[in-house]
């Protein structure tokens, strides 16, 4: 239920206490028997800033000996007897991260037992919730306080993923610091029109600023406006009665939450640094919704070339660009890829799957990254290859190496599709290799793919062409299906993970909620 520093942790004499009572709560409860209070919680997890748990203890959250108080801990994560028993290696009954993480509706329903009938009594509708965020995406109650409640840093928490609205109301960014407060005018716990919200409130966000009765007295402005200006300031009326469309950019200026279907679309692919599906899975702010459902697009949609630039360390350049374009005929799927570059980049690879990876699904190419491969944070000399996460029996942590699972097991999950697919061409000669991607790379003879490959004045273009509904193919294409690939590019002079890559795209025949629609020809 709290971070690991390592070096760090519970002396002797309070880690002998808390071994103590864990073992006495084990003897005389049930995994579902809540504890008295919070000192069994609190003897493991210490004081001091790499234990942010007891910051709950100073807010409306803190355990209580009142008729109706809080018990503390167990109120949010359950008894968790069996985590008390072995408290490295068992999550608490429901826990919200960082190591565990309890589904969404887990989580959400320890929130709404309380705060159901109050400021979340339309939670369950709520488009947030419906995009698979929960109570603690936003909200922190093991932080000193949680800033999404204070107005003056409201917005650093909405501006994450709204990344437009970085720039303040109006686009006025030198001027965002002083804006107010978002929830002014929005509502983040219900799903309805901007315009109800706003007459709700009496328009109070835009009053936070426009001061009606100065205005009023304001001989530049005309009288017609002011009987408007009197007419918003009856029931069922608003600001966004005239004025739609201007407190922040315009819709087409915005960074896009869910992608709008295209035929070809500029991609861009950024240098990933040492990021890896380990980090993203545990010590990545993201972890958690990303453990939950959420994919790399949702959070990161339009930052790329800033993440690039942030991780580059000097190499150069931190990102580049590459034109997708899809097309297809009754008989194969073209998907053709252009770029401006030097003749001596070395190759393009593809990442290709259809849904039977829902570790790729979330996170595409990092997906089959981790921190034990060559050149990564954790390389111990093993030459290890790319895999997937669902392949092994236990991950790499310190200590322990990652465990590959039985032939069994793994013949099992390549029956059900749980694999995916690399396609990788080398651009000097135009040879595409083909691999099963699982517990390791595994090259394949058969190749269904043709390929033409050209550089021209500084350009490249590769066309893949891919037969559709073909059985020899581990996962045929076909019209109906919706696919999820990533990119990569390699230059001469950056083999390995030193490259460039994608977040994870979708596409599908129908432009469905996906990245790519394909054009029919």
């Amino acid at each position: 239920m709290t971070r690991t520093v390592p070096g760090r942790g519970p002396g002797p004499l309070r880690l002998a206490v808390g071994i103590f009572l864990g073992l006495l709560l084990a003897a005389t409860a049930t995994a579902d028997t809540p504890t008295p209070d919070a000192a069994l919680c609190l003897g493991c997890h210490d004081f001091g800033p790499e234990s942010p748990v007891h910051m709950v203890q100073a807010g409306s959250h803190a355990s209580s000996d009142e008729p109706g108080g809080m018990p503390g801990c167990p109120a949010c994560h359950g008894a968790s007897a069996p985590h008390t028993r072995a408290p490295t290696r068992v999550a608490p009954t429901v826990s919200f991260g960082p190591h565990w993480s309890s589904s969404a509706n887990d989580q959400d329903a320890r929130c709404l037992a309380c705060h159901e009938s109050g400021q979340a009594a339309h939670w369950r509708d709520a488009l947030h919730m419906l995009n698979n965020l929960t109570c603690v995406t936003c909200h922190d109650i093991h932080a000193e306080h949680d800033r999404v409640l204070y107005p003056d840093e409201q917005a650093q928490v909405c501006t994450i993923c709204h990344k437009t609205q970085k720039k303040g109301i109006h686009g006025l960014e030198d001027s965002a610091g002083s804006n107010p407060p978002c929830t002014s005018c929005h509502n983040p716990h219900r799903q309805q029109p901007q315009e109800i919200e706003m007459r709700e409130s009496g328009s109070g966000g835009c009053r936070n600023c426009h001061n009606l009765e100065r205005m009023n007295r304001d001989a530049a402005v005309s009288d017609t406006v002011k009987s408007y200006h009197k007419a918003m300031l009856k029931p069922g009326h608003s600001c966004l009665d005239c004025h739609a469309g201007i407190a922040h950019a315009p819709a087409d200026a915005a960074t896009a939450m869910a992608p709008e279907a295209v035929s070809t679309r500029v991609v861009p692919l950024f240098y990933p640094g040492m990021a890896d599906s380990d980090w993203l899975l545990q010590g990545h702010p993201g972890s958690q919704p990303l453990r939950q459902g959420r994919n790399c697009q949702q959070c990161h949609r339009g930052e790329e070339a800033d993440m690039g630039a942030r991780q580059a360390s000097g190499f150069a350049p931190a990102s580049r660009e590459v034109t997708v374009s899809l097309a297809a005929d009754a008989e194969q799927l073209t998907m053709t890829l252009a770029w401006e570059g030097p003749q001596d980049d070395a190759d393009i690879a593809l990442m290709w799957g259809d849904g039977g990876s829902e570790v790729f699904r979330r996170g595409g190419c990092f997906a089959a990254c981790h921190s034990d491969l060559p050149g990564m944070s954790r390389d111990r000399g093993q030459n290890t290859g790319k895999y997937l996460w669902d392949s092994r029996v236990q991950q790499q942590r310190i200590g322990q190496p990652s465990l590959v699972k039985n032939a069994a097991d793994l013949e099992a999950l390549m029956a059900a599709g749980n694999f995916v697919e690399l396609w990788r061409v080398r651009l000097a000669t135009g040879d595409l290799d083909v691999a099963i991607l699982l517990d390791d790379v595994s090259w394949q003879k058969l190749n269904l793919i043709q390929i033409n490959n050209n550089y021209a004045k500084g350009h490249w273009t590769v066309a893949l062409k891919i037969p559709l509904n073909n059985t020899r193919s581990l996962k045929p294409v076909t019209a109906d299906g919706k696919y999820t690939f990533g990119i990569a590019l390699h230059g001469a002079a950056n083999p390995g993970g030193r490259h460039w890559v994608s977040l994870p795209m979708t596409l599908s025949f129908t432009g469905d909620e996906t990245d790519f629609k394909v054009e029919q020809q």
